[in-house]
């Protein structure tokens, strides 16, 4: 292979990694163990890889059973382009897959059962529930929440963390309702490709005002699971998480207000715009849920640099990776004024 064919297949595989979300399971699963009590280094890096690996594997898999309605609605990405071959990203989603067994089995039994709902869920949503509705945003939301309970079982209960129950369980609530908006919303900038695809997601379904009610209604939720959550945590670290979560309800509110308030007749790039705000909050969200188990000194020194490189990845691919190269004559601002069913 050239130099260029092999800098254009390396192009095309980050593209299907979609660095922009790659931070966020890992610090979930991180989550899982630092609450628990996980203090050995080992231990919670591989509570950070195993999720990190099946959320991976999770998108070459997504993008080949996806393959025949990107070829309609999305040409430009890697396997309808011919830039990643359908059996290499077969391929490589089973080996992101067979490293997170590997992971999960060496953690024991806990592990090796979450690992086992994880991939399934990964596996039935891609190929089944993601064209029903809200069970499908429900099915892909559940994966936030496994990558949780990961953590927690490869960490084991420390028996100084009578707290630590009653907060995992908030925190599954919370990082379950989360995932499932924030997939919801993401389902929002692609309605006509899925109505063309006969995916009957919940817009397409039940139309986007509904979808809209749905995905608020959802991060109350969240909001409301990850309060209790600090609420349940000895008083410690508690300070510092309720104050991030002041954070990140501000910041989900600024990503959810324009789509209540283009509910009616929302463009592309407004539900884009929205999901990419939301992909940024929901990492400051799990890192909250770090800093309950290991402090905040912990949570900004993660925090801080992948809020930048999730926020670099999408400034220079995610426009792209979702819309394609730009149109001769069509800059940004006019594509964000086209209706859902006139953008390109």
């Amino acid at each position: 292979m050239s130099t260029a064919g092999a800098v254009r297949a390396l192009r095309a595989h980050v593209e299907t990694w979609r660095p922009y979300t790659l931070w966020y399971v890992g610090l979930v699963g991180l989550a899982g163990a630092a609450v628990a009590g996980g203090r050995d280094p080992w231990l919670l890096l591989s509570a950070w890889a195993a999720p990190t690996a099946g959320w991976l594997g999770g998108h070459y898999l997504g993008d080949y059973f996806d393959r025949d309605l990107d070829a309609g609605s999305k040409p430009h990405r890697p396997i309808p382009s011919s830039r990643l071959g359908a059996g290499t990203a077969l391929w490589c989603g089973s080996a992101c897959f067979a490293a997170l067994g590997v992971l999960a089995v060496a953690g024991g039994w806990g592990t090796t059962v979450a690992a086992l709902l994880a991939g399934c869920g990964i596996v039935a949503y891609s190929k089944w529930f993601k064209a029903r509705g809200i069970a499908g945003n429900l099915v892909r939301g559940a994966l936030g929440a496994v990558a949780l309970a990961y953590g927690a079982f490869a960490a084991g209960l420390a028996p100084d963390r009578t707290w630590a129950v009653p907060v995992l369980l908030a925190l599954v609530v919370a990082f379950w309702s989360h995932d499932a908006m924030s997939n919801l919303v993401g389902a929002l900038r692609d309605i006509d490709g899925d109505r063309a695809g006969g995916y009957r997601t919940l817009p397409v379904g039940r139309g986007v005002p509904v979808a809209v009610r749905t995905a608020v209604a959802l991060y109350a939720v969240t909001i409301g699971a990850a309060v209790t959550a600090g609420l349940l945590a000895e008083a410690g670290p508690r300070g510092a998480y309720l104050g991030t979560v002041v954070v990140v309800l501000v910041t989900g509110v600024v990503a959810l207000a324009p789509l209540v308030a283009r509910r009616d007749g929302m463009p592309v790039l407004v539900a884009l715009r929205a999901h990419s705000v939301l992909v940024v909050e929901r990492v400051v969200l799990a890192s909250a849920a770090v800093g309950l188990g290991l402090g905040v000194a912990v949570q900004l020194a993660l925090a801080l640099p992948m809020v930048l490189l999730t926020w670099l990845a999408q400034r220079g691919m995610r426009v792209r990776h979702e819309l394609g190269p730009p149109v001769a004559g069509l800059t940004l601002a006019t594509h964000s004024r086209l209706p859902l069913e006139d953008a390109p």
